[in-house]
């Protein structure tokens, strides 16, 4: 029989009534009979044999029970020496300098942004942040290049929602804007605004409509390039007016501005911040802004949305930061926390107020929803125009 036994003692061999060959160890344990024994020693023997076969049977049946328990007990601890080396890693971030890729070109908002928080993310992280401009195609360059970045948070994208204006148009790129990215936070939005030549004869929203009515089909608007938001707020904005207005669409916002300066295009869709330093050469007069609300720093100026017939009229650029959507959750989670912290802090704001942005604080999901929103309202206005990039 096979048993587990602690070594027979010298009397017991003397009794010849075991034979043993190994201490505390399976064994084949053989009872050898030397001579007759008598009826108390057989009694004692059976009862043994009973005891070792029961215990037998026990260790048996309860060795996979004993080897599942030895095996959840490595996994334990494998695991959580797997979540204590994640940890420190992610706890080390960033473990290089960051780079915030700006879509594009320097002077540019989302530049101008990038550039005005880098030495305050560097004072927070301990790390050094550098802004490195990837301009071309309408931001798809940048976007792409962060996209395929390595995911440890390291690559950062300052973008703004021409992003949304392009996928909606169907531009063609090479990411999917809602699945390749985790956005961060939309720190700031430049508002789009309306302005007039001071050639023109108008001092207000109403006034202007009135002469759009009275003279048809002489009035032009010069937005930033067609499929802008400058564009979408033009033509939306003639919708709702009820007059004709012609689009002359630019390469950029900066020569839209200039032949608005010379009155050569008598109504202009521009960006505040390029609009507002030029309202004191007085060849330009700030109508409205093409928002829900008034912005700070031109209390006196109406909200289009403010008015009769343009409920909800809201045209605006934000500026959002974004990594790659393979970043892992740790990392994002670090970078939400911090910079909300620093768009909520009270010198931030200051400094977008006096840089002529609106200081926002939209957390990550929030800018996914807006995106998802944007998508669909982009979409719609370019079926309705018949907005094309062709």
């Amino acid at each position: 029989m096979t048993s587990l036994r602690r070594a027979a003692s010298g009397e017991e061999r003397s009794m010849g009534l075991i034979d043993c060959k190994s201490i505390y160890t399976h064994v084949d344990c053989v009872p050898t009979i030397a001579q007759p024994i008598g009826i108390e020693a057989r009694a004692w023997m059976q009862s043994t044999q009973a005891k070792n076969t029961s215990k037998n049977q026990e260790t048996t049946m309860t060795d996979p029970l004993i080897r599942l328990r030895k095996s959840a007990r490595r996994w334990t601890l494998q695991c959580g020496l797997a979540l204590l080396l994640t940890g420190t890693a992610h706890a080390a971030y960033p473990e290089h300098p960051v780079t915030m890729v700006s879509a594009f070109p320097p002077g540019g908002s989302t530049d101008v942004i990038g550039r005005m928080l880098s030495p305050r993310l560097g004072e927070i992280f301990k790390q050094t942040f550098l802004v490195e401009n990837r301009a071309g195609a309408s931001g798809n360059i940048a976007t792409d290049y962060v996209v395929r970045s390595a995911p440890n948070g390291e690559t950062i994208l300052v973008g703004n929602n021409t992003m949304t204006v392009n996928a909606a148009l169907g531009v063609a790129q090479n990411f999917n804007l809602q699945k390749d990215l985790t956005p961060i936070i939309a720190i700031a939005e430049t508002p789009v605004a309306l302005a007039v030549s001071s050639k023109l004869p108008v001092n207000s929203v109403q006034e202007l409509i009135a002469y759009g009515k009275a003279h048809p089909g002489t009035l032009s608007f010069s937005s930033c390039g067609t499929g802008t938001a400058q564009h979408f707020a033009g033509v939306e904005f003639a919708h709702r007016a009820g007059i004709d207005m012609v689009h002359v669409p630019y390469k950029g916002c900066a020569p839209a501005l200039t032949d608005g300066l010379s009155g050569q295009v008598p109504v202009i869709f521009n960006a505040i911040s390029n609009i507002s330093p030029q309202l004191k050469t007085g060849k330009i007069k700030l109508l409205a802004v093409a928002t829900r609300q008034r912005v700070p720093f031109h209390p006196d100026v109406p909200a289009l949305a403010e008015l009769p017939g343009f409920k909800d009229y809201d045209f605006a650029v934000w500026l959002g930061f974004f990594v790659t959507a393979k970043t892992p959750q740790p990392i994002v989670d670090r970078l939400r926390k911090e910079f909300m912290a620093l768009a909520q802090d009270k010198a931030t704001q200051q400094a977008l107020s006096d840089r002529l942005f609106v200081p926002l604080t939209m957390d990550g999901p929030a800018l996914q929803k807006q995106i998802g929103d944007e998508l669909v309202k982009w979409k719609k206005l370019a079926d309705e125009y018949h907005i094309t990039l062709d």
